[in-house]
């Protein structure tokens, strides 16, 4: 066992996936030391919280901004436009959605759900001059991708100055 299989990831690059073997005591040791870890750490405070999700499973964010737009994309896998709400309130951007699960059972057997559902919401604050009311979205193949317009005011322009010999 390698020094490296002790440490709790906090589920990101490392994929423990359903046992399939008679249960091993060691194994569910591990699993239950890295919850418990898992858990201790998302109870502190974060020291950035402006760049902290909302919640550890929450929505995955680009930004970018360019001279005309700002421009937002999200991971939304597995969902329809239909799930997701977006709005615009006081300067801040919202992204709310909900994902749903297949309710199912079958006899004799165990079912293993490392999916996530439930709703979820995510908020970032806008900078100032944009223009909210020509804001504009698209989803295709679980990316949503938000644009939101600047207004013409806050667009630099920029003027060249001849400089004059002397």
């Amino acid at each position: 066992m390698k020094i490296t299989d002790l440490i709790p990831w906090s589920g990101s690059g490392r994929h423990v996936g359903p046992q399939t073997g008679p249960v091993d005591p060691l194994r569910a040791l591990r699993q239950d030391i890295d919850r418990a870890f898992e858990q201790f750490w998302r109870m502190l405070p974060s020291p950035f919280p402006e760049f902290a999700p909302s919640a550890p499973d929450s929505v995955r964010l680009d930004v970018s901004d360019s001279d005309k737009a700002i421009t937002v994309t999200a991971e939304l896998p597995g969902l329809s436009e239909d799930d997701i709400e977006l709005s615009i309130s006081e300067g801040s951007l919202t992204i709310r959605g909900e994902r749903s699960t297949d309710r199912k059972t079958e006899d004799g057997g165990l079912i293993v759900r490392e999916r996530a559902y439930g709703s979820f919401q995510r908020t970032l604050q806008l900078p100032d001059g944009v223009d909210a009311d020509a804001a504009s979205a698209t989803f295709k193949n679980g990316i949503l991708t938000i644009e939101v317009p600047k207004t013409v005011e806050s667009i630099p322009s920029i003027q060249r100055i001849p400089v004059q010999a002397g």
